[in-house]
Formats: structure tokens, C-alpha cells, sequence
């Protein structure tokens, strides 16, 4: 039987005991990682240090795919990721865009954790096809800084998940691709790969199934903020509410994503999150 490859503990003996004898000899293709994103500044911090801790690389990754898998939307997925979109949108112009998501935006929460509405783009599709074709332009348009794609319980292949993962790495753009959890059974090239889940008092436990630099099977708690326990008081206008294909188009005011065009007929929406709430 094949036995398992030295860890670091293993690999730290040995330095210890033949000293300079294996310096600069041995390869450490953690370190070498680190190196290559500490060069690039591949690392967008989660905003939780539980979770900057039980990550690798001590934050979410650029460039990769981070696959988040969930049982049902609004769990409070879009909460994790409101510290890193409101770092990148700090000091950057660049734009924030959402395809396919299954569930219109709450516009205020956003707001109130100081995320730029105008900046962020809702993009709506009629086809799997037509949302994985939309994130892959997205996500190779340089005015893009972050692309959140839904996909809910579709079956992705290799080769669509790689095109994603491709388009990511060219311009170090961060993706998130939100996908059910029955889909984190099957094999993926997704960099990271987390499940995501609701425990009896409203914490969301992250389940690191895969990530960059290491293995998986690291686990952490974290009790997100804002909490929403007054939902129930809100007028109906302002509750959140399933998003709707049948949304008017309307025009961008800004030059973002004109290739999205060449779709129009199956791409039914492309608008700044703050004229969707207008109509609404």
C-alpha cells in the first residue's frame, strides 16, 4: 500500500534535523502558492477572520471559480459576500454584476451595508445556456470586478465549468458561481467548493469541501449581520420577492457589457439594481 505524502509537520522535522544540509533542496508548493498571490494580490479578505482562518489562503481566492452550494436561496449567501463586494467596490469604479440571480436583490440591506446599487448590474436569462454564456462575457470584460452567477440545481459539465474558470483567470476577476447542494456530489474543476447551511439559530455553517493550496474538510460557524428578525413589519414593497423574467428592460446609463447585445433576444435584462427597484 502507497503511504500518504509528508505534511508540513513532517517536512518541518526534517529541517529540523539535517539543518542546512536540505536547505534550498526541498520544495514547498504551499509557500510557492502564497508567493504567487502575494505577487498578484489574489486575496479579497471575507470580512469574517473566522473564515479568513480556515481558508488557505486567508481569503477568497481571484481568479478561481468558488463554487458555494446551498439548499435553498436566501440563507444568508449574499451576506457572506457583502464585506468583500463592499472592499472591492472601495476606491474602484469597476462593476458588480449578478446573472440569473433566483431572487430580486433586497435594494436596502445592500444600501445599508454600503454597497453601491448603481454599480451593481442584474442580468436575466431565459436558458442555462444563455446564463453561463452571459457570466463567461462578464467575467472577460475588464469593467467587471466581481460576477455572481446562479445556476441553481443544472448539471454543469467539465468543459462549462473550465470556460468559466478560464474566463476568471484572465483578468483575476472574482467568481462566484452559487449552485444546489446535490451538485457538490458530482466532480467538479471548481477551485473552492463550500456547502452552506442554516443551523437552529440562524448561523450559517460553511462546509470547505475543496480549496487551492490544501485539502479540504475544514468547518467554521459564523453569525452574519445585519439580522432581519423584523422582516414581518416591512411594507410588502420593500420585502424581498422571487425575480421575475417579465422585468421591463431598461437601458444602462453607463457603457458596461455592450457585447451582452448580441443576445437580446434571450438575455431579457440588463439593468443597474437601483432602476429595477424604481419599477418595482
Amino acid at each position: 500500500m502507497q503511504s500518504p505524502p509528508p505534511n508540513n509537520t513532517d517536512i518541518d522535522h526534517l529541517l529540523e534535523l539535517y539543518g542546512d544540509d536540505l536547505k534550498g533542496k526541498v520544495w514547498r508548493g504551499s509557500e510557492a502558492y502564497k508567493q504567487k498571490l502575494n505577487q498578484h494580490q489574489q486575496i479579497l479578505t471575507t470580512g469574517y477572520d473566522e473564515f479568513n482562518n480556515v481558508l488557505h489562503s486567508g481569503g477568497w481566492p481571484l481568479g478561481i471559480t468558488a463554487e458555494l452550494g446551498l439548499s435553498e436561496p436566501g440563507i444568508g449567501e449574499l451576506r457572506l459576500l457583502t464585506p468583500a463586494l463592499r472592499q472591492l467596490q472601495t476606491g474602484h469604479q469597476q462593476s458588480i454584476v449578478f446573472v440569473a440571480p433566483p431572487l430580486l436583490p433586497f435594494a436596502p440591506a445592500l444600501i445599508k451595508e454600503q454597497i453601491d446599487i448603481s454599480q451593481l448590474t442584474i442580468v436575466q436569462t431565459n436558458t442555462l445556456a444563455d446564463t453561463l454564456w452571459a457570466a463567461e462575457q462578464a467575467l472577460l470584460a475588464e469593467c467587471c470586478a466581481a460576477v455572481i452567477t446562479w445556476t441553481g440545481n443544472a448539471n454543469l459539465s467539465t468543459r462549462e465549468l473550465r470556460r468559466l474558470q478560464l474566463a476568471a483567470e484572465k483578468n483575476h476577476t472574482w467568481n462566484v458561481l452559487f449552485r444546489h447542494s446535490d451538485c457538490l456530489k458530482q466532480s467538479s474543476a471548481s477551485g473552492l467548493r463550500i456547502h452552506l447551511q442554516t443551523n437552529t439559530y440562524s448561523q450559517l455553517e460553511l462546509n470547505i469541501l475543496k480549496q487551492p493550496q490544501g485539502w479540504g474538510g475544514q468547518k467554521c460557524t459564523l453569525s452574519l449581520h445585519p439580522h432581519y428578525e423584523n422582516w414581518q413589519r416591512l411594507p410588502a414593497h420593500l420585502l424581498p420577492h422571487r425575480n421575475q423574467a417579465q422585468t421591463p428592460k431598461i437601458p444602462l446609463e453607463v457603457n458596461l457589457l455592450e457585447h451582452l447585445d448580441q443576445r437580446q433576444a434571450s438575455v431579457t435584462v440588463l439593468a443597474p439594481l437601483n432602476a429595477l427597484q424604481a419599477v418595482h
